[in-house]
């Protein structure tokens, strides 16, 4: 296990969202960037000081963390950061794969030049954080990529969703991406789905989006522990 967060840094919180929420979306951050890795303890103390609150809004901001598949608290009742599993791994692109289909097919069917020309932008971005292999603008493009299109559908209920599993990913997706290879075979799906969208093409919008997961499942899953060992 990882030691106490105590090299968090101190984070101000202010403003119309709740604390609860400002807190959890903080941690959710720094948990998907790798920056407090799997085991780590987190203190709700030493939160609260890093956050300048009470230890009642952390606690409701970890039970949210557990609930949204970050955080698992042990019998005493302490809080880690959760191991990646090839079951948790699994199991979140499986429901990627039905959700995330639907949204670019509902988008692509409707996108029009105003998405295409976002989507053409963002591209930009994600050949240059490819060739230079950085991995948080890159990441982080996807889902502006993506996102530009899946909004097109005016279903909000299912984007959130979509981009709520994106973010649970975001450390598996840091693995798939471990390689120079495996840039160059995920940017060229991007390609695809581009011109499928500016075709307005849902099916195979739609087809391109599940291919890429397939893809992502079988280069990551059996590299990954079970639950089972331990």
């Amino acid at each position: 296990m990882e030691g106490p967060t105590q090299s968090l840094p101190i984070v101000p919180l202010e403003g119309r969202v709740s604390i609860e929420q400002r807190i959890a979306r903080e941690l959710r951050l720094l948990i998907g960037a790798g920056q407090v890795p799997e085991g780590t303890q987190l203190v709700g103390r030493d939160l609260a000081i890093r956050f300048g609150v009470s230890q009642t809004p952390v606690r409701a901001s970890l039970s949210q963390l557990e609930r949204d598949g970050f955080v698992v608290f042990g019998p005493t009742g302490r809080a880690f950061v959760r191991r990646l599993t090839r079951e948790d791994f699994e199991e979140i692109y499986s429901a990627r794969y039905g959700l995330e289909g639907l949204a670019a097919r509902l988008g692509a069917d409707v996108a029009g030049p105003a998405q295409a020309d976002r989507m053409a932008e963002v591209l930009v971005g994600l050949r240059q954080a490819a060739l230079a292999q950085d991995v948080e603008s890159y990441l982080e493009g996807r889902w502006q990529f993506y996102g530009t299109c899946y909004r097109a559908s005016g279903r909000t209920r299912l984007v959130a969703d979509v981009e709520r599993l994106y973010r649970r990913s975001e450390r598996y997706n840091r693995l798939v991406l471990s390689t120079p290879d495996r840039f160059r075979e995920s940017l060229g799906r991007y390609e695809d789905f581009y011109a499928a969208c500016v075709a307005g093409d849902g099916l195979l919008a739609e087809r391109i989006v599940q291919e890429s997961l397939r893809w992502a499942v079988d280069r990551v899953a059996g590299t990954l522990p079970s639950e089972s060992d331990g």
